[in-house]
């Protein structure tokens, strides 16, 4: 318990918390269906998801369809994908992004 209070009070965990989550949240995200780029971008709970950095989800403004940007370990993200096409019945749209901030 003591290491916590070495890495700072909660207010300052919070806000190291806060900008590295920032830090890899992208601009943007490209949609799966038609290619448009998708800039409401949502950050969704990851915690409790071994091997998952972090998720992303936004609704395309051109077409409607969800996308969904998943960051960590190759089969983690896998088990995430699987997760996600059991909840929403469908097959998902697996495709790669690189993306930096600008």
């Amino acid at each position: 318990m003591g290491q916590a209070k070495q890495r700072g009070s909660l207010e300052q965990r919070i806000q190291q918390a806060r900008k590295k989550t920032d830090a890899s949240t992208p601009d943007h995200i490209i949609c799966n269906n038609c290619k448009t780029e998708i800039t409401e971008v949502q950050l969704l709970d990851t915690k409790g998801l071994r091997g998952i950095d972090a998720a992303f989800a936004g609704q395309c403004p051109a077409c409607g369809q969800s996308t969904y940007a998943v960051k960590g370990e190759p089969n983690s993200v896998a088990a995430f994908m699987e997760a996600m096409q059991k909840a929403t019945g469908s097959e998902p749209i697996i495709g790669s992004q690189a993306i930096k901030k600008s």
